[in-house]
């Protein structure tokens, strides 16, 4: 069995990275009023990283126990608690 260089290992927990990136950016710019605009935008482009990372992971046969729990706290951080302080923030301005 051939096995996987170790720098090709960590191309997944990469992208991983920036999809945890992503939703902080996202997070920050969702307190800002002045860029409020651009978080969802963060947040697509955090969905379009958490597609790629999985897609490489399969690709590369780059599979670990954090990569998983990486994986995880990126998709909360992007889908559970930027969008809800987005929305958080829109509620707060409108009421």
């Amino acid at each position: 069995m051939k096995s996987t260089p170790a720098i090709i290992k960590h191309i997944p927990n990469f992208i991983t990275s920036m999809n945890l990136l992503s939703g902080c950016i996202a997070i920050a710019f969702s307190f800002d009023p002045g860029l409020h605009r651009y978080a969802p935008w963060f947040i697509f482009l955090a969905a379009a990283f958490d597609f790629l990372d999985g897609f490489s992971a399969r690709l590369l046969h780059a599979y670990s126990e954090i990569g998983k729990q990486l994986d995880s706290l990126a998709d909360v951080v992007s889908f559970g608690l930027a969008p809800g302080c987005l929305l958080f923030q829109v509620m707060h301005f409108i009421l």
